[in-house]
């Protein structure tokens, strides 16, 4: 009788309702008090418990970095979002931070700027006051003189009087084109950077629109796109993706491809089995939400009663 009761209840729930955590060891994703989601972590260097994408921790102030970060030029990770496979990295303005060095931190193993972020460069060539453009994948930035004036002045560029700048801006693809579908143009194009003929990287803004379509600027961030190496066809790609997430193919930065999991609409998570998966905000990763519908319960009760 008591199978028969097991199986019915498993037969009238959802298949939704359960969202069960890895099995095996998992990687360390807690910086103090914060968490980050999968594939990111603390962890590394060998055993069960390594993370695909590793970051540096501020533990006095529960920050999660770059790795390439120093005590002299931070790269904190201020958000995260799964759900676009990203995250913001502070990009403070400075006059003394090289272009080399900006890619070395920004171009990272499972990361890359994405071709929404627009690099403000100055000293040699292509400064000139105003938005040059280069390179034949790129846009101008269009940004307000007077937001680029007060920016240079912040950051005391040549005494405070050094207006001259260069934007570099990959164009990404159209939404819903052929390119946007199948993951290629999602990140910044670096030989465009080199093309500039600039020594330094005096910030960046990432440009997107609001709920309402109202196109927006935030300046001194840097968006980044996260992926795992191989497609969703090379077998280990779509495998690592949770129940009720969906893996998609991006086109990385160096030509390469890799893959990403997002969970089903309506649904939380990071997407990865690995990970914390895919669930209901009202059924957080590791338990489990049992909804017992009326009709079981008297179904149930009138076959207990019948046995007796």
């Amino acid at each position: 009788m008591h199978q028969l009761v097991l199986l019915l209840l498993f037969l009238f729930l959802p298949d939704a309702t359960f969202s069960t955590p890895a099995a095996g060891p998992s990687c360390n994703r807690q910086c103090g008090s914060t968490t980050v989601p999968y594939p990111f972590g603390f962890s590394g260097g060998g055993g069960g418990g390594e993370c695909p994408i590793l970051l540096a921790c501020n533990a006095t102030t529960s920050t999660a970095l770059l790795p390439r970060s120093t005590a002299a030029a931070p790269y904190p990770v201020l958000s995260f979002n799964s759900t676009a496979s990203t995250f913001l990295v502070s990009l403070a303005p400075s006059c003394g931070r090289g272009v080399a060095e900006v890619r070395s931190a920004l171009d990272g193993a499972g990361y890359g700027v994405t071709s929404r972020t627009g690099l403000f460069l100055r000293g040699g060539g292509g400064g000139g006051g105003g938005p040059a453009t280069t390179g034949s994948n790129s846009s101008s930035c269009n940004v307000p003189s007077g937001v680029m004036s007060a920016i240079l002045h912040t950051a005391q560029c040549g005494g405070g009087n050094d207006t001259s700048w260069t934007c570099v801006l990959s164009a990404p693809p159209a939404p819903g084109s052929p390119a946007a579908a199948s993951g290629e143009g999602q990140f910044l194009r670096w030989d465009s950077v080199a093309g500039a003929g600039c020594q330094d990287a005096l910030t960046s803004a990432v440009y997107a629109y609001t709920a309402q379509g109202v196109p927006s600027i935030e300046f001194g961030i840097a968006e980044m796109g996260w992926w795992l190496n191989g497609s969703c066809n090379s077998g280990g790609g779509g495998g690592q993706c949770a129940l009720n997430a969906t893996c998609h193919d991006v086109q990385t930065p160096d030509g390469a491809w890799g893959h990403r999991c997002t969970c089903a609409d309506g649904m939380s998570g990071d997407g990865f089995a690995a990970g914390d998966g895919c669930h209901y905000d009202s059924a957080p990763s590791g338990e489990c939400a049992v909804l017992v519908l009326p009709t079981v319960i008297n179904y149930i009760s009138l076959l207990s009663f019948s046995s007796r």
